[in-house]
């Protein structure tokens, strides 16, 4: 159970690294739906209400449920609107057991002989297997640009 501990954070960082080539959903995606960050000016002309070009703090807003902005009011577990740091902990803690069930499952999926070891050959396999929508054996660019889709679409 120890070296399962030691052992997932690592593997977790090295599932996530290869998300965007399995296509896999991952954390916030903080650029907007064209995949680029909005620029400040964007976002200034967006919540400046008074057209002074600064955002006071009566104008400022907090990030949307798109971005994650929700975690907070999620974590208020007993709705008096404020954030203990037992709330905030245990919110923590089901956020990384979320992501312990993602990672052994990713591994599971990636570990093709089930030998417990992800070689090489088994990240590429699941990889192609992934961008292969039509299980023929072989990559079309409709494939490609399907795949391309799912990566620049927001994260939940």
């Amino acid at each position: 159970m120890t070296t399962i501990r030691i052992v997932l954070p690592i593997l977790s960082a090295v599932i996530a690294f290869t998300q965007p080539v399995l296509g896999q959903p991952g954390g916030p995606h903080p650029q907007g739906h064209d995949g680029k960050k909005p620029s400040p000016e964007k976002m200034v002309g967006k919540l400046d209400s008074d057209g002074d070009g600064l955002i006071s703090f009566e104008e400022f807003q907090m990030p949307d449920k798109r971005r994650r902005g929700d975690r907070l009011a999620e974590a208020d577990a007993d709705g008096d609107g404020n954030i203990s740091r037992a709330e905030m902990e245990a919110q923590m803690e089901s956020h990384l057991e979320a992501m312990r069930a993602r990672a052994e499952a990713r591994f599971t999926q990636a570990d093709l002989n089930s030998d417990d070891f992800i070689t090489a050959e088994e990240r590429k396999q699941v990889a192609f297997e992934m961008l292969d929508i039509n299980g023929d054996g072989y990559l079309a660019p409709e494939e490609l640009t399907a795949a391309q889709k799912r990566d620049r679409r927001p994260r939940d």
